[in-house]
């Protein structure tokens, strides 16, 4: 067990102190955008004495990461770089994350800590059933699976029925998924009359979305395993930043690699523990990208009790919801502003007024994308209007990562729920 989970409050005050002061100093001496907002704010890191003084420090917000594409946010020089991922994003440039040869290690180690903390071990065959738009997720998860010494089966463009049959028949003891598709695994599971028994499965570890209580019931009853669940984001620590341990009693923090923060997200100031807000972290042994205050969207609470594990480690509750637009479907995230600047890439640069529906389909749901038409935009024949349709369809699933059926409709159609302020709606109607 990494002794650094059993730090004293006095010796993590001293750890992140220490770290946060040479973060500071680095990201302002290396990274323009950090030097001139807190010349902005009249700071300098001399100003940063102890870890109560974060609070003075400027909030990262995903709008600056894509403003400083594609190298501008990196605190180390470009040879330094051994591997640069891009993410999707809101914004009209992806999100570059790059990472040193010690952040991959960090990252590695992280991602492994977690999947051990589930009770993931050498003697495991883990299969990762991820949608395409969490390609970096199952490829940080298959590394750390790996670093730990278990068999794995990656994930792969297989359908859903292949992936059943590679679940039984290659005896897959753990599974790693999102609630939602390890939900609809177990219906195709049912569906084909595999009985349970003839799994052997132990474990399941679920990311991306939130573990409800009834959903893990329900996926502990249904696979015969235990249910772990773990959060993270791409942009900071990766999929290791927050986990279960085999109290399952809230999602212990990275905090040796991160300094958590609970903010009202309105204002900005801090919140006590136990009160729910939005977590901010500051980075403090990455490299490559260092971020101090990074907004995650996301609400919580810390939880004040101990963990009866003997980790000392912050806890988060669950994420309950989020502070913007921006929601997830089986773990990929989907921003208005985004669907507003795939329409326009795709019309010529027409700005079409849409909604996005998450319908209900089995366990999961389904994404339609309704895109109100002009004449003066499409004057085709009805042909040629359905390969249009096609091409959008395919183009959305590669560049959002999610399949979307695409509907033309008129404007009145719209206008009610946009009249509302909705342009993503979550729908129960089957």
């Amino acid at each position: 067990m990494n002794q650094s989970e059993h730090l004293s409050p006095d010796a993590w005050r001293q750890w992140h102190t220490e770290l946060l002061q040479s973060t500071v100093n680095r990201v302002y001496n290396r990274v323009l955008f950090y030097r001139q907002t807190m010349d902005t704010m009249g700071i300098s890191p001399a100003d940063i004495r102890t870890v109560e003084d974060l609070e003075r420090l400027p909030f990262t917000t995903r709008k600056d990461l894509a403003d400083n594409y594609p190298y501008d946010i990196f605190a180390v020089p470009l040879r330094d770089i051994i591997r640069i991922h891009t993410l999707r994003s809101a914004h009209t440039t992806p999100l570059v994350m790059g990472y040193t040869k010690q952040d991959l290690e960090h990252r590695q180690g992280l991602t492994a800590r977690f999947l051990d903390a589930c009770g993931v071990s050498p003697d495991d065959i883990v299969q990762i059933c991820l949608d395409r738009g969490m390609a970096v997720w199952g490829q940080e998860l298959k590394e750390g699976a790996e670093t730990l010494g278990a068999l794995v089966i990656p994930p792969d463009p297989l359908s859903t029925s292949a992936r059943l049959r590679v679940l039984v028949d290659f005896k897959t003891t753990v599974l790693i998924t999102t609630p939602s598709y390890g939900r609809y695994l177990l219906d195709e599971l049912r569906r084909g009359r595999i009985s349970p028994a003839s799994l052997s499965l132990r474990r399941g570890v679920f990311i991306g979305e939130t573990l409800s209580d009834a959903v893990r019931g329900e996926l502990e009853e249904g696979f015969g395993l235990q249910a772990f669940s773990g959060y993270g984001i791409l942009e900071a620590v990766g999929p290791g930043m927050a986990y279960e341990c085999r109290q399952r009693c809230g999602l212990h923090l990275a905090m040796d690699h991160f300094i958590p923060e609970i903010v009202d997200p309105n204002t900005g100031q801090g919140l006590p523990h136990g009160q729910p807000g939005e977590l901010v972290i500051t980075t403090v042994t990455t490299r490559a990208n260092p971020l101090l205050r990074f907004r995650t969207g996301d609400l919580t609470r810390i939880l004040p009790d101990p963990c009866p594990c003997g980790r000392t480690t912050w806890r988060i509750a669950p994420v309950e919801d989020r502070c913007d637009d921006l929601v997830s479907v089986r773990g990929v995230k989907m921003d208005p502003v985004q669907i507003d600047s795939f329409i326009a890439a795709h019309t010529g640069g027409s700005a079409l007024p849409f909604v996005v529906i998450l319908r209900p389909w089995k366990a999961l749901r389904r994404v339609e994308l309704w895109v109100a038409m002009r004449e003066d935009l499409f004057q085709g024949s009805l042909p040629e209007l359905h390969d249009w349709i096609r091409r959008l369809e395919s183009s959305f699933e590669e560049e959002i990562g999610l399949a979307c059926r695409v509907c033309p409709v008129e404007f009145r159609t719209l206008e009610p729920m946009l009249s509302r302020g909705r342009k993503i709606i979550t729908t129960e109607m089957e």
